[in-house]
């Protein structure tokens, strides 16, 4: 089978998912395959004030939207792939997708990493392109009924994954990681409005909790801009959960999530993950057992007060979660075969 997958390393090395999955299936099955990297084109987004302007004005699109689609259509004429594989995709225009469909006949795959009608994370040329994909593999159920009524004739459920060279445990070492990383309680994610209370909960309740808040935003907080840490990728996402005692899991409401990528990586990386309590959550992770849940700020304080007192408790569950993430295939390996089962049903 031949495949062009497009992603970004604009995360890397959380990001791409699926090029290292790709590259194993490759040698184990030979598949050939062709990675377009949305990266480059996307960089002045970023910071630049111009790029930011020109996106509004040019309905959410970059100044290199033009010339995205031109490469990515003539990399799929020169490698004439069987499928094309788009993680999210949020530039790609419908009438891309046409033309790589007409003119070589592949199977478009979209795997939906964000909401496309949530409006903070989305394009209209991502909502207008749903008719063109042959499979949506969506990382939420609830938004499954949604891509079907846009157009989309086959639609499948695909959970978000880990990348075992990536997601593992490490703790700090050296003296100044310690002074860096460690603390009581970790978030890794963004400053959204809906997220805000639950920490605010945690500092007014537990005033000399050591709380590291990693992501966008939280330096904007009156109250919360002294617990952030900047960003945490690789090696320091790593040393940052494997540092702290408990490491929160919050979705993203404006998302329709009910996990996210940590409801897999936290695990995989050997944190005691206290997550929401959702119905996804639930059915990979036992409570109490292999990850720990709450439901409102009230009940997540109460429970960030008794695991930072538990430290055996706190080590079993953390063991039992990384041995269900590990043992249970959930790399992204194991997420690209079921995607591609399902290609093959298409035809089959």
């Amino acid at each position: 089978m031949r495949i062009l997958l497009y992603d970004t390393t604009a995360y890397a090395p959380s990001s791409p998912l699926f090029l290292e999955a790709l590259e194993a299936l490759s040698r184990e099955e030979g598949h050939e395959f062709v990675f377009f990297d949305e990266a480059p084109y996307v960089r002045g987004l970023d910071g630049s004030f111009i790029h930011k302007v020109a996106f509004r004005l040019l309905g959410r699109r970059p100044l290199s939207s033009r010339r995205l689609n031109r490469d990515l259509l003539a990399a799929a004429l020169r490698f004439r792939p069987d499928v094309v594989l788009i993680v999210k995709g949020a530039f790609v225009a419908p009438r891309t997708l046409q033309r790589i469909k007409e003119e070589t006949g592949a199977v478009l795959v979209n795997y939906a990493t964000d909401d496309p009608w949530n409006p903070r994370v989305s394009t209209p040329d991502l909502v207008r392109a749903i008719p063109y994909y042959d499979l949506y593999a969506c990382t939420k159920r609830a938004i499954m009924p949604d891509v079907q009524a846009a157009g989309c004739r086959r639609v499948i459920f695909v959970p978000f994954g880990y990348k075992p060279t990536v997601h593992y445990p490490e703790k700090p070492v050296a003296p100044e990681e310690h002074t860096r990383f460690d603390s009581d309680v970790v978030f890794i994610g963004g400053c959204d409005a809906d997220r805000v209370p639950y920490f605010e909960a945690l500092v007014m309740g537990l005033p000399n909790l050591r709380l590291h808040l990693y992501g966008g935003y939280w330096d904007r907080h009156s109250l919360l801009r002294r617990y952030y840490r900047g960003f945490a990728l690789g090696r320091h996402y790593r040393l940052a959960l494997g540092a702290a005692k408990i490491a929160l899991n919050l979705v993203r409401r404006a998302n329709r999530d009910r996990h996210v990528m940590r409801s897999f990586e936290i695990p995989a990386c050997g944190a005691f993950m206290l997550a929401e309590r959702t119905e996804e959550h639930l059915e990979w992770f036992e409570e109490g057992k292999e990850a720990a849940y709450f439901d409102s700020p009230d009940e997540l304080v109460e429970k960030v007060r008794y695991y930072l007192s538990r430290d055996d408790e706190r080590q079993r569950i953390a063991e039992a979660g990384h041995r269900k993430v590990t043992l249970g295939g959930n790399t992204y390996k194991d997420r690209l075969i079921q995607i591609l089962e399902a290609v093959r049903a298409l035809s089959g």
